[in-house]
């Protein structure tokens, strides 16, 4: 039940006292709704304080010596049913919002369902150690082999990285040989030029594949031996 609806109820129940004590009780009960939602109250908190509208009235009025009669109290009808469960509804979802579950199936409170009950326990992963130490231990034992690797790598890479300079090179030569023929044999110096330009172009193809390459290269070598820290280091799936 919301507030308003209490206050309502609470206001039918006052019909047979003056209009002036009627205002007295829903002002006391206005400020004191305001009061308690300041303090940090829900509002169902509240209605639950306050209790029966009617108990409500009765009391307020008891006070000051004023009793009556409550009205004839009648079946609610299909509607008001209807409203009521809604509201039962609407409680439960804002609880459940409000509090969240601390369970995988919420509040429910009924038998445990077949798939859970068949369900077998989840075995715990076993974490294993570090042996970083190993790791080193192999290195310092093949510390050479691996020494004679990154020489050998870093013999590929300076070829890689100073062929196509060298092709390039021979291509501007020969152009420039081909430019200085054509004084002696034009036929022989178009054909020289032409091959240089070749050679040229083709040094400008190359180049960046062999960056590429040599790139790579580094990159595996890297991601080898950091696979290598992650298994040893127990941090590998």
């Amino acid at each position: 039940m919301k507030y308003n609806e209490w206050r309502d109820e609470l206001k039918d129940n006052l019909l047979c006292v003056s209009e002036s004590e009627r205002r007295r009780v829903l002002d006391y009960y206005a400020e004191a709704y305001a009061d308690r939602r300041d303090a940090g109250y829900t509002e169902r908190e509240i209605i639950d304080e306050f209790g029966a509208p009617y108990d409500a009235a009765q009391r307020i009025l008891s006070e000051s010596g004023e009793i009556y009669e409550a009205p004839p109290s009648r079946e609610p009808t299909r509607e008001e049913r209807k409203r009521e469960e809604r509201e039962r509804r609407e409680e439960k979802r804002e609880e459940k919002r409000e509090y969240g579950s601390n369970s995988l199936y919420g509040n429910y409170s009924g038998p445990t369902p077949t798939f859970v009950q068949n369900a077998q326990p989840t075995k715990p992963v076993k974490q294993r150690g570090d042996y970083t130490w190993v790791l080193v231990l192999l290195y310092i034992i093949f510390a050479i082999p691996i020494f004679l690797v990154v020489m050998a790598m870093v013999g590929v890479t300076v070829a890689f990285c100073v062929a196509p300079f060298g092709v390039l090179i021979s291509g501007v030569a020969v152009t420039v040989a081909g430019i200085g023929a054509l004084f002696v044999d034009a036929t022989f110096g178009a054909i020289t030029i032409g091959g240089g330009l070749i050679i040229f172009g083709l040094s400008l193809i190359i180049m960046p594949l062999c960056f590429q390459l040599v790139k790579w290269m580094w990159k595996l070598f890297h991601m080898f031996f950091a696979w290598l820290k992650r298994v040893f280091s127990g941090k590998e799936k």
